[in-house]
């Protein structure tokens, strides 16, 4: 079974899955909810906002339930992260509809590093991480990208194993869709959820984007 296939399927028992793409529901629609072009809402405003925003709902996500004795918070050199057994899941933003053209060459010297890891099918791209006095031994480090649009609402949430790419090759070992297609939510006693503050508004209609893939 690849490693892939491992992931996800434990991810998936356990309900984290299903939390991340409750997470990033409720904090995008907080978010577009809360900002509006009229009062100075910039993409850059969105992009740290998100951010943000989602860092906040993830720590809420994993602090109830089964997922808060499964979920422990483990940053990574200041960045976000939370690790379900030896899978930590550190946050990115993509521009929309252009997850796999991330070029992690160019971004954070953490996310550069998390993408140097050791993979077992790509041994030539084992590369020393430059993390290890921080690091925990044995963690794989995965990255959850998320982006979304305002008009319409759109979102795209991914869960995935970076690769190098100085090369100009594939972001991804491997990269999988959080969707509407992860099936039954496996997490027990779950709470009603809360009805959100903003709910003078007008409900914003949306949808989830099929993937869309980078030439």
């Amino acid at each position: 079974m690849t490693e892939e296939q491992v992931v996800w399927d434990e991810l998936l028992a356990a309900g984290f899955l299903h939390g991340v793409r409750e997470a990033h529901r409720e904090a995008t629609l907080a978010l577009f909810n809360g900002l509006s072009r009229a009062a100075g809402f910039r993409e850059r405003t969105y992009g740290v906002g998100a951010f943000e925003l989602l860092e906040s709902h993830l720590d809420r996500v994993f602090g109830r339930d089964d997922l808060a004795r499964k979920v422990v918070r483990d940053d990574l050199n200041g960045s976000p992260g939370w690790r379900y057994g030896p899978y930590r899941v550190l946050l990115k933003r993509h521009e929309f509809g252009n997850v796999r053209g991330i070029r992690w060459d160019r971004d954070s010297p953490t996310k550069q590093a998390v993408a140097r890891q050791g993979y077992v099918d790509d041994p030539q791209l084992t590369l020393p991480l430059g993390l290890e006095p921080r690091d925990t031994p044995g963690v794989v480090t995965l990255v959850l990208a998320h982006s979304a649009t305002e008009e319409p609402l759109e979102m795209e949430l991914f869960l995935g194993r970076p690769r190098w790419n100085a090369d100009g090759g594939s972001a991804w070992h491997w990269v999988k869709q959080v969707d509407d297609t992860l099936g039954p939510d496996p997490r027990r006693k779950l709470v009603e959820r809360t009805m959100p503050l903003w709910d003078d508004h007008e409900d914003v209609p949306m949808r989830l984007r099929g993937e869309t893939k980078t030439a």
